[in-house]
């Protein structure tokens, strides 16, 4: 009997002890956080031209040679065998089914039609065109329309261009940094 008994216990200890190794024990522990907001855009901008950090699309315009600026009159033609160099810009708007859109643009400095550059460079500037159109900065801010909406999306295809600034011959050019900003806004119907 006290050999059943203590087998009993011996068996009862090893069955506890197995199950108090196979319980987990707690490792690493933390907090996921979660940030945002709700906002009332119906609308949101993207591009393949560039890459979109919130909301600040950036472009990289490349190094260009000062031989291929064109003039504020014509920015896709140098005048002097060299083909201008554009930047395609398609902006690509997703909104809400059944909104109307369209867009202001206006320059942190405007420079003649076009948009003033910062940097080592002087007498530059950045020219938009859509269908070879040129986008007119005179007034201090563009208004685009946006193409016909496919399933909520539109695009409003631009061409960026550096060109000489109004009335600057090519020997009035300084090269360097050309970098310029232009804020957007969506207005919807």
């Amino acid at each position: 009997m006290k050999k059943l008994v203590l087998s009993l216990a011996v068996l009862s200890a090893l069955g506890a002890a197995s199950i108090a190794q196979a319980a987990p024990a707690d490792g690493a522990k933390g907090l996921i956080k979660f940030t945002g907001a709700i906002n009332a855009d119906t609308c949101v901008l993207s591009s393949p031209s560039g890459t979109i950090a919130g909301k600040t699309l950036t472009v990289d315009m490349n190094e260009v040679p000062a031989a291929s600026l064109g003039s504020e009159e014509s920015p896709t033609t140098t005048g002097n065998g060299l083909t201008a160099e554009a930047k395609d810009l398609d902006l690509d708007i997703q909104c809400a089914t059944g909104t109307k859109v369209s867009m202001t643009l206006t320059p942190s400095a405007p420079s003649g039609k076009g948009i003033a550059v910062q940097g080592g460079a002087k007498n530059v500037q950045i020219m938009l065109t859509r269908d070879g159109s040129v986008v007119d900065f005179t007034s201090g801010s563009a208004d685009i329309a946006a193409n016909a909406a496919v399933e909520g999306k539109f695009r409003v295809p631009l061409k960026a261009y550096y060109t000489r600034a109004a009335g600057k011959a090519l020997a009035d050019v300084t090269i360097g940094q050309a970098n310029a900003t232009v804020n957007y806004v969506l207005k919807y119907e």
